[in-house]
C-alpha cells in the first residue's frame, strides 16, 4: 500500500510541476504578445536619395557612404552603415538606400582611377574629386561628420551632393 501512496504522489507532483510550467508559459506569452510593438518600430525604414551631381567627367566610380558616427567618417566601409559603387557614368548619379530614421552624414568620392581610394597629389592635395551632404567646401582639409550631419525623418529626405575638385 505505501508504494502505492508513494507512486502516487510523484505522479501528483509531476502533474503539479507540468501545470506550473504550463501556466508559467501562458502567462509570459500573454505578456509578450501585449507589449508595446517597439521592435516594428525599430524595423522602420526611411529612404534616403542622394543625387549626385557637378562631375568633371563620366571616368571612373562614385563611392557613397553613409554614417551614423565620425569614426570612419568619410573613409572606411566598415564602419559605414550604407556603402555603394556605381559607375560615374552620367552628369547626375543617384544613390537610394533604407536606413532608420536619424541623424547620418554621406560622402561621396568620385574614383576616377578605380583604385577604391582618394589619390593625392604634391603636399597632400586630393586629385579626385568628393562631396558630402549639407556641400561645405572647406578649402584646405576634408569636411568634418558635423558639417555633413542631417536628420533623416521617418518620410524620408531628398539631398544633393555637389562634387568638389582642387
Amino acid at each position: 500500500m505505501m508504494r502505492f501512496i508513494r507512486s502516487r504522489t510523484r505522479l501528483g507532483d509531476k502533474w503539479k510541476t507540468a501545470f506550473a510550467i504550463a501556466m508559467l508559459l501562458t502567462v509570459c506569452g500573454a505578456v509578450l504578445m501585449n507589449r508595446p510593438a517597439t521592435r516594428a518600430d525599430e524595423g522602420a525604414r526611411a529612404l534616403l536619395t542622394i543625387k549626385v551631381t557637378d562631375l568633371r567627367n563620366h571616368k571612373g566610380d562614385l563611392i557613397f557612404g553613409a554614417f551614423k558616427s565620425a569614426d570612419g567618417f568619410p573613409t572606411q566601409k566598415e564602419k559605414s552603415v550604407n556603402w555603394q559603387v556605381k559607375a560615374a557614368d552620367a552628369d547626375t548619379v543617384t544613390f537610394t538606400a533604407k536606413l532608420p530614421p536619424g541623424e547620418y552624414s554621406a560622402s561621396v568620392l568620385h574614383d576616377e582611377n578605380r583604385n577604391g581610394k582618394m589619390d593625392f597629389g604634391a603636399f597632400g592635395r586630393p586629385l579626385e574629386g568628393y562631396g558630402v551632404t549639407n556641400n561645405p567646401k572647406p578649402r584646405l582639409r576634408q569636411a568634418k561628420f558635423k558639417e555633413g550631419l542631417f536628420k533623416l525623418p521617418p518620410q524620408g529626405a531628398t539631398m544633393t551632393i555637389s562634387i568638389q575638385y582642387f
